[in-house]
């Protein structure tokens, strides 16, 4: 993200790619879902965490900037793991602050139980992070 009132880097969003050597680029849409089916994407999701908490330690000591990073979460995330256990020990793990973190829940999560997803925005709240709701690029909100 820009801002738009200096022009500079503000924030970053965390994206999963996947880009196999068999069959190229594969865009989310195409592995998300079978890794949300199994119930493994949050693998995938704390990887991710795991990967800016280890650039940002890089940057720290190199002495640059480590901009706020968002990054998505999805329903069965909260299904599979505690994944707030999960989210709070990579940021202990790598000195973050939480607004240096953004969950994203990811709108397929609201397809299914409005309350658990309520519950769990309140409980990243209570924790002290900033929740988003990703679109998923599929221009759910106008």
């Amino acid at each position: 993200m820009i801002d738009i009132q200096n022009m500079k880097l503000a924030e970053c969003e965390a994206l999963s790619r996947w880009i196999d050597p068999r069959y190229g680029f594969l865009s989310p849409d195409k592995f998300i879902p079978a890794l949300e089916g199994n119930r493994e994407v949050y693998k995938v999701d704390c990887h991710v965490l795991e990967g800016y908490g280890q650039d940002a330690e890089f940057l720290r000591e190199k002495e640059k900037e480590i901009f706020p990073i968002s990054f998505n979460i999805s329903r069965t995330d909260l299904e599979a793991c505690n994944i707030y256990q999960k989210i709070e020990d990579t940021v202990a793990r790598y000195g973050l602050s939480r607004d240096q973190v953004h969950i994203e829940i990811t709108e397929s999560a609201l397809n299914d139980s409005r309350q658990a997803i309520v519950e769990a925005v309140q409980h990243f709240h209570d924790l002290g992070y900033q929740v988003w709701m990703d679109d998923f690029g599929s221009g759910y909100f106008p």
